[in-house]
């Protein structure tokens, strides 16, 4: 099992060197050209998407395409997710891209408090991805080669799914070498990797936090104080520079993006909603119908039991005796009748009475017997 996992890094490793040079880094001046060509959104995809370098450890965490995770090792032999979120569609593709680190809190120079990624100059503000030139695959590769040589200080790993893909770098660290710290040449591991364990990073993109707020904003760095003056006393004039400034364009296209979900999921229910109506009917239908059943089957219950239930001998006794003078009233109104009308023949009479005054006899031995036995 180490030689395949080892075999594994090797491979990944020509994939993911950290010993070359890596353009657009922070305060690279030559990145940034005033007459840089139009990119498209989809150019900027699919940079990202088929670099030879980033593919194996990038999947998309969104429905739409506007929210990916790259995955890789630092120096210090630490696993970090990148969460890149590229603006919608609907937007302009002059809009930077957010990173952020997810399932981790750490200190690094180049993030805030929230994880997210703001000492990476092109992607500061609107006007400096612009004029930067940059694609967004070479963008990522930059901001996670510069996380690899330089790693963030780690404080503490939030994400469980990040927690086992460091446990399985450790132990795979540990059965190939025997140096008491980490490997500086190990490779990022890819999602192939991760199997299962990608549902567990894939939900944290319900909690997609604001946007910090950002210490400075490179709009106002040169404006007069009369500009200034002039926005402060004219309210409409104020509302739409605001509406213009970066960050709030980038916090509107969070808000249009979640937005755009919640639109999808709801109508996604409202196209099942006579389904789900049709259902509901049925089983209320179903309820009624068991429920009836249920009370029906509870009586038949109720009446087998006092069936089956050995019966008292006193109500017994009751019984017979009751049963025994019905007997021997017919017995005797029989007679009477035959005394008073002569109808019947005697052979005729001398039967019925008999079989008549026999059941009344023998209900009479019975309530004799029963008796005994109390």
């Amino acid at each position: 099992k180490n030689q395949k996992q080892g075999t594994h890094f090797e491979r990944a490793n020509k994939m993911f060197s950290w010993n070359h040079a890596y353009p657009g880094g922070r305060g690279n001046s030559s990145a940034s050209t005033p007459s840089a060509p139009s990119i498209s959104r989809n150019d900027h995809l699919q940079s990202y998407l088929n670099d030879s370098t980033l593919k194996p450890s990038t999947r998309r965490v969104s429905k739409d395409d506007t929210t990916y995770d790259t995955v890789f090792q630092t120096k210090a032999g630490h696993a970090l997710i990148l969460r890149v979120h590229f603006p919608p569609q609907s937007s302009s593709s002059s809009k930077p891209p957010a990173m952020q680190l997810v399932g981790v809190r750490a200190t690094h120079a180049w993030l805030d408090t929230r994880m997210r990624v703001n000492g990476y100059q092109p992607i500061s503000s609107a006007s400096a991805w612009a004029s930067s030139g940059i694609k967004l695959g070479s963008a990522v590769n930059t901001v996670v080669q510069h996380f690899q040589l330089k790693p963030p200080t780690i404080i503490e790993i939030t994400d469980e799914s990040l927690k086992r893909i460091q446990s399985s770098i450790s132990q795979s660290q540990g059965g190939s070498s025997n140096s008491s710290g980490p490997r500086s040449d190990e490779p990022p591991p890819d999602y192939n990797m991760l199997g299962g364990e990608e549902q567990g990073v894939e939900t944290e993109i319900c909690h997609m936090p604001i946007p910090a707020v950002p210490a400075s904003f490179p709009e106002l760095e040169n404006m007069s104080r009369s500009e200034m003056q002039e926005l402060l006393d004219d309210d409409e004039k104020f509302n739409v520079f605001v509406e213009k400034m970066s960050a709030v364009k980038t916090l509107n296209d969070l808000k249009d993006s979640i937005f755009k979900g919640n639109v999808e999921t709801a109508e996604a229910n409202l196209k099942r909603e006579e389904e789900l109506r049709t259902l509901h009917a049925e089983v209320s239908s179903l309820q009624d119908s068991l429920r009836e059943k249920v009370e029906a089957f509870r009586e038949l219950e109720t009446r087998q039991a006092e069936l089956c239930a050995p019966p008292d001998r006193r109500t017994v006794i009751k019984k017979l005796t009751q049963a025994k003078k019905e007997a021997f009233d017919e017995s005797e109104e029989l007679a009477s009748t035959w005394v008073d009308d002569g109808e019947m023949d005697i052979d005729e009479f001398v039967e019925k009475f008999l079989e008549r005054r026999t059941v009344h006899h023998i209900r009479a031995a019975k309530i004799e017997r029963l008796n005994a036995t109390m």
